[in-house]
């Protein structure tokens, strides 16, 4: 994967992290670290990526049934947007020990940004998510939430 396409999975996946912590797999101060440096476009030296099991593997099945040579941002967007919401309702009936509704993306329009936070309506409501990782954007626009984090601007 390319630097870019490092940085938008883990800005779809490290929300997920959560899940990942209560089961052991990762200290909750590794994420913060992870999510730290991925807000300031730096990519982490190991391959973070790999921790996020599922997502991974249903990227680079997706990326060879698309022709592609590796995991890219149009693979990225296709799952997270459009396939991932499936495997959280299969991963849930398996696992049960997340939220299924929280762990899906949802398109929403922003109503307020202050510095750490935007005000976001989706198919949910309102709801404060976090804006590490999107600290460009602004009222009305349209994003893409996933869990507490605003993961990016819809792209058009």
């Amino acid at each position: 994967m390319k630097v870019k396409d490092r940085i938008l999975f883990l800005k779809y996946a490290l929300p997920c992290a959560g899940t990942l912590v209560k089961r052991g797999k990762v200290s909750q101060e590794h994420i913060d670290k992870i999510i730290e440096q991925i807000s300031n476009n730096q990519v982490p030296k190991e391959e973070v990526e790999k921790k996020f099991k599922v997502a991974f593997a249903m990227c680079s099945n997706l990326a060879k049934e698309m022709k592609k040579d590796s995991i890219n941002e149009e693979v990225i967007r296709r799952y997270f947007i459009s396939e991932h919401d499936k495997t959280v309702d299969e991963r849930f009936k398996l696992m049960g020990d997340f939220d299924p509704v929280a762990c899906k993306t949802r398109i929403g329009k922003v109503l307020e940004v202050d510095k750490e936070f935007a005000v976001v309506e989706t198919s949910l409501g309102k709801k404060k998510y976090k804006t590490v990782f999107t600290k460009d954007i602004k009222k009305e626009d349209n994003v893409i939430v996933h869990f507490d984090f605003v993961v990016e601007k819809v792209v058009k």
